[in-house]
């Protein structure tokens, strides 16, 4: 009786909603799949109540939560038990509020102040096999069906809006993956907001393109559908027509098939409504949108996808798109030191460091004569200290000399031909795990430079340690007192070789004949971070991640890209970024970790905007302070 009386009073409810202009039956439509997501979903409980979906309920729509489990939902008994919890919970509250009463039994129920701003919970299940059930951002060399997962499920939340179990029930719905974290209070007032602007503004879909900054460098060279699609957390006008073609296309056209297995359905949708607009058939004649149908201009929602962020960083949308797994704490200023080698007296280094940083300790080591320096240069984030001496040891050496050198727990290090890659974070875990970008081994990125094998072999002959990974010495983290050991172990790893006497040498340069003759029978080595993990793993084990946190940022093979452009699976910032190539390693050698065909690549592969920045910044260089 209770039940008849509440469905009968939120059904007059929406009768009365029904009768105001725009969008007045909305729901946020929340996906989860694997064990992980699982629980994400029940944190979100708890959670929710700190970001407050609404500052009271709406008296001019109804909007409903709706669960959707991307298998049988009946099962998996612990995704079963959390979404029972939810939707049980909800009962209740609207029972005890309504009548102070309720014939509810499950005792695992929890009801949540939120919950107040919805009409309703609901939940259904996409029921996808293992084989739909698929998503691997890697693309098509790990697995053809690549977006099956993701694509299924949403055809599944669509097939229910146009066809099925809520057809004509809702005029618009904001899609919600797990991954969609609110930051921002009264989030679906917002949906809410542009829910009706959407209405009434002949707009399709309404959602964030990518925010991060990873593909500035070469996305002049990718599709303009991918670099300008929305997002899939996006609001979806249900009774918009092109929606409707969208979907259609999508799922059921002649094109479906190849379309559900080769592209992401955002994407494609993107695809689809651009050559609609350019006039391309066939869709072209179905076109019946204008400049707002496919729209960007969004607050309820930024898309960051895997981009890595400090904590510090403020967001401007209410809902950030982006795992609370990639957003990282501020290493503090006083506790890391950049060591900075200077081969020579050119670059614009200088130029950089009155900028937006963590660095406000810099250490110069210069290969040529120097007088030992020290001035302060005034920065946004607080006073430099920059020191500048003359080097005692070769440039292969840069890292040992800079571990025996600095006073900090952490340090990291670049050179004169890289400028500061301002604004730029230190980022740590709340357990002082710094991250540390990676390329897998056999990836594309690797295997078209030849200098990422030889350094993985390097590594694994020192301390034999085959690693699957490669690091780039200039964008990981040292730990002081660990770099101090390992350059200890690594100079007698070295004294072994031909050319380990050499490693040990300080002072000015060895002379060209002496170098040619130690170097003859042998490969030349420059230490590197392969050379650093391979003898920490040696070391810990399989235990790196309990010191570091490791984070992909190999490509996406599956798009097309400019010569060592890649499309990262973690947006890592680097601290600094190249203007121009170090200078070759003139060792003779018979292997060379960085000759004249890796320098001829690199320069091949620097942005402009690198060189254009640093000369932009050189007239706003501040005087030394006396």
């Amino acid at each position: 009786m209770i039940r008849t009386l509440a469905l009968a009073a939120l059904s007059l409810a929406q009768v009365w909603a029904a009768g105001h202009g725009g969008h007045e039956h909305l729901a946020v439509v929340r996906v989860f799949s694997t064990d992980e997501e699982v629980m994400l979903l029940k944190e979100s409980g708890e959670k929710w109540d700190d970001e407050e979906p609404c500052e009271m309920k709406s008296n001019m729509s109804a909007i409903d939560l709706i669960l959707v489990y991307s298998k049988d939902l009946s099962m998996n008994a612990m995704a079963n038990k959390v979404v029972m919890e939810l939707v049980d919970g909800f009962k209740i509250k609207m029972d005890m509020e309504m009548y102070n009463m309720t014939n509810v039994t499950n005792p695992n129920a929890t009801m949540y102040d939120w919950m107040k701003c919805f009409s309703d919970i609901k939940y259904m299940s996409a029921n996808l096999n293992p084989e739909q059930d698929v998503y691997d951002s890697n693309g098509y060399t790990t697995n053809k069906h690549w977006v099956s997962g993701p694509n299924h499920v949403f055809k599944s939340v669509m097939d229910a809006m146009f066809t099925g179990a809520y057809m004509d029930m809702y005029d618009s719905f904001f899609l919600m993956e797990m991954d969609a974290v609110p930051i921002k209070d009264y989030w679906l007032d917002q949906f809410e907001k542009e829910a009706h602007e959407v209405a009434d503004n002949n707009v399709a879909i309404r959602g964030s393109q990518y925010l991060g900054d990873k593909w500035d460098l070469f996305k002049h060279m990718m599709p303009a559908y991918l670099v300008d699609h929305i997002n899939g957390n996006a609001i979806y006008n249900l009774k918009n027509s092109w929606t409707q073609y969208l979907y259609n296309t999508f799922t059921s056209s002649d094109m479906a098939m190849s379309m559900m297995e080769d592209h992401a359905f955002d994407v494609a949708f993107a695809m689809i409504t651009m050559q609609a607009m350019d006039g391309v058939e066939p869709f072209a004649s179905a076109w019946t949108g204008d400049a707002t149908t496919y729209d960007t201009n969004t607050m309820l929602v930024g898309n960051y996808a895997n981009t890595l962020l400090n904590e510090s960083y403020e967001f401007g949308s209410y809902i950030r798109h982006g795992s609370s797994k990639n957003i990282f704490e501020n290493l503090d200023d006083d506790e890391v030191t950049l060591g900075v080698a200077w081969y020579d007296y050119q670059g614009h280094f200088m130029e950089t460091v009155p900028t937006h940083h963590p660095f406000k300790k810099i250490l110069g080591i210069a290969y040529f004569d120097q007088m030992t320096t020290e001035e302060t240069i005034v920065a946004p984030g607080g006073n430099v200290t920059l020191k500048k001496q003359k080097a005692t040891q070769q440039p292969y050496m840069h890292l040992c000399e800079i571990a025996g050198l600095v006073d900090t727990d952490w340090f990291a290090l670049t050179d004169n031909y890289h400028i500061v890659k301002a604004p730029v974070s230190v980022l740590m875990d709340d357990d002082d795990k710094p991250v540390l970008p990676y390329v897998l081994k056999d990836s594309k990125y690797c295997g078209e430079r030849p200098n990422c094998k030889a350094s993985m072999e390097q590594a694994e002959d020192l301390f034999g340690i085959a690693l699957n990974y490669h690091h780039d010495k200039y964008e990981v983290l040292y730990k002081t007192d660990d770099a101090k050991m390992f350059c200890t172990d690594w100079m007698t790893a070295a004294a072994g070789r031909p050319w380990g006497a050499l490693a040990r040498t300080r002072g000015n340069y060895i002379s060209a004949c002496a170098m040619f003759v130690a170097m003859l029978a042998g490969p030349c080595l420059v230490l590197s971070k392969d050379d650093y993990i391979a003898w920490k793993i040696s070391k810990i084990g399989d235990k790196i991640a309990d010191e570091f946190t490791p984070k992909d940022k190999a490509g996406f093979p599956n798009v097309q890209l400019p010569k060592g452009g890649n499309l990262t699976r973690y947006g890592w910032r680097a601290w600094t970024s190249l203007w121009n190539p170090a200078p070759v390693d003139n060792r003779n050698c018979d292997t060379n970790l960085y000759g004249v065909k890796e320098y001829l690549e690199t320069l091949g592969n620097i942005s402009s905007c690198a060189v254009n920045y640093a000369a932009w910044l050189q007239p706003l260089r501040q005087a030394p302070v006396p």
